[in-house]
């Protein structure tokens, strides 16, 4: 019997050896468990993901195609809609930003939020988007609120003077990931839904 017992004890740890912390220990308070999901997040740094969004500004709004691959510091992010413009594609690191319009033409930056303005009149917090959309706080910027689940996973967040509302988690391999969050400030917002999750080669 005792050898029984060692052996379901040996099956219990390795059956959860793979489990994220936060699936393991519900006795946790939801701020330790939404530190535990941060830390493993922040090496979720290659993905790919596959969406749309409505960007509302002031009066108006667009419904848009959303497909973003990021590898580490680079990235490549595909807007697909009814812009003036067309379609766009941003590409580059953490140093620069090339957009190519419909067209064929290249436009450069060192600033993908400052060239989205410039170019299609409209401020999306983009550099902010690459935490956001995996469910973390923006590295670089204040948290001014933060509220969790009992899974600590965030449903909402307060940063850049941006209102984000994680409205529906969903998961992947290890991980909980967002699948629909609500951006807002006063006077725009990005309402976004991920229909899907891929690891980036």
């Amino acid at each position: 019997m005792f050898r029984n017992l060692i052996l379901m004890v040996a099956i219990g740890v390795a059956l959860t050896a793979c489990t994220p912390i936060w699936q393991t220990r519900p006795d946790m308070s939801p701020e330790a468990l939404g530190q535990a999901r941060q830390t493993e997040l922040l090496q979720f740094n290659n993905w790919k993901i596959q969406g749309r969004t409505v960007i509302r500004n002031k009066q108006e709004a667009w419904n848009v195609g959303l497909r973003w691959q990021q590898n580490n510091n680079e990235f490549q992010i595909q807007l697909l809609g009814p812009f003036s413009q067309g379609g766009v594609s941003i590409e580059g690191d953490d140093k620069s930003v090339i957009m190519t319009l419909d067209d064929g033409q290249k436009l450069h930056s060192t600033d993908p939020e400052e060239l989205i303005a410039k170019i299609l009149g409209v401020a999306l917090p983009i550099n902010a988007l690459r935490d956001w959309v995996r469910g973390l706080p923006h590295q670089q910027s204040k948290v001014e609120l933060i509220e969790y689940d009992d899974k600590g996973q965030i449903i909402h967040l307060v940063q850049q003077g941006w209102n984000i509302d994680f409205k529906r988690y969903v998961p992947f391999k290890q991980y909980s990931l967002p699948s629909k969050i609500f951006i807002t400030q006063p006077d725009r917002s990005l309402r976004l839904v991920i229909t899907s999750w891929k690891n980036s080669p």
